[in-house]
């Protein structure tokens, strides 16, 4: 039950990770709260637009006609052209994604092949749903200490074919996709990233709190919401404590927690949030949201977050920001790092299209064509 210490990744790293590039794709469809209840089922959760946003903070969120592996090849290839690598640079793809529609191959090893990447050390896909992001880069950071190269980690997810009628589910989900190029900072330079830290499990009705795929549901993706929020609670306290008494690598005498400026959290729901943070003391203004407009896409979600937090000009020089993600199977992780806002690459927009990727398997609860008809497509 004793917790393992947080990785302070200077202090246990040789080779340091630098942020060179972020890029993301986002779903092409707009649906909104009115587009959810009335393509949604009555008799599942019977609220209004304004109930929804109220309950979750989520007004619209992005579907998609592509399969997730397409979301994030655009996504890959505009974080490559942000940071000026060539594909043959790349040392290993790692991929975070727990709605992936396609087993063999991987999309990570699907990516490589489609940058034409003869080969890598590794390239895997990661199922650690809502903590994608430190999840992927604990592992991200431990590939560069073989690599000596860059990394790409890729966040990607596609709810829209996995979330049926119900409308507890389809009110919270969305998708879309992000990819980080991340390399070897400069000999005795300090990395990026400083802190990572990974969990998972706990007790059976928290692991259990998210189910897909559920046979007892069509199949579809199943939200306990109360054990989600014990979860989430349980590993917000944990997270904060550890930040309150880890010092700050760069001024001993103050803590970590002292010194985050911005906090960008898992975006699963902003009220749950919200008042979780009230009651550890933490103010709104200390976190960023952009759930209102994108909802709850998973892994991608603080990729997507932070990509967000500069377009809207929270992010204006570099900072440092506290990244806490928990999700399905009781799992939860964060990342302390510095985000520069140079690292950002233009928005990626695809043109509508009907290609799916070859040896994709359908979903049971919605196809593409569902998707368009129903959600303005």
């Amino acid at each position: 039950m004793a917790p393992y210490p947080a990785v302070r990744v200077r202090e246990a790293f040789a080779v340091q990770p630098r942020l060179e590039a972020l890029a993301v794709v986002r779903g092409e469809h707009v649906c909104s709260n009115d587009d959810v209840i009335r393509n949604a089922s009555f008799s599942w959760s019977p609220m209004t637009a304004q109930e929804i946003a109220a309950k979750t903070g989520i007004e619209q969120r992005r579907y998609t006609s592509r399969e997730p592996g397409e979301l994030a090849l655009h996504s890959v290839r505009a974080a490559l052209a942000r940071s000026g690598r060539s594909p043959a640079e790349i040392g290993a793809v790692i991929v975070s994604t727990c709605t992936s529609n396609r087993q063999i191959p991987s999309i990570a090893c699907w990516l490589s092949g489609e940058l034409g990447l003869q080969q890598t050390h590794a390239s895997v896909d990661m199922a650690a749903a809502c903590a994608g992001l430190p999840y992927g880069l604990s592992e991200a950071i431990r590939q560069l200490q073989e690599v000596r190269r860059p990394v790409l980690l890729v966040c990607a997810e596609k709810f829209s074919d996995k979330i049926g009628s119900v409308r507890t589910s389809r009110m919270i989900f969305g998708d879309g996709a992000a990819a980080m190029v991340i390399a070897p900072a400069v000999e005795g330079q300090p990395g990026d990233v400083e802190v990572v830290q990974t969990y998972a499990s706990g007790p059976h009705s928290e692991v259990n709190s998210i189910i897909w795929p559920n046979d007892e549901f069509d199949r579809d993706i199943t939200v306990y919401g109360s054990e989600v929020k014990s979860l989430a609670a349980r590993y917000l306290t944990q997270m904060l404590s550890e930040l309150g008494t880890q010092p700050d690598p760069d001024d001993p005498r103050r803590t970590l927690l002292q010194t985050i400026e911005l906090i960008i959290p898992h975006q699963a729901n902003k009220t749950m949030i919200l008042n979780l943070a009230a009651k550890a003391g933490l103010s709104p203004g200390q976190l960023y949201f952009n759930i209102e407009k994108m909802g709850n896409v998973s892994a991608a979600s603080i990729p997507i977050a932070v990509y967000d937090a500069v377009a809207d000009g929270v992010i204006t020089r570099p900072v440092r920001v506290f990244a806490p993600g928990f999700g399905a199977g009781a799992v939860g992780g964060y990342a302390v790092m510095r985000i520069d806002p140079a690292i950002v690459a233009g928005e990626v927009v695809p043109e509508a299209t009907e290609k799916t990727i070859p040896g994709t398997i359908r979903q049971a609860g919605g196809t593409t064509d569902d998707i368009r008809l129903a959600f303005g497509g």
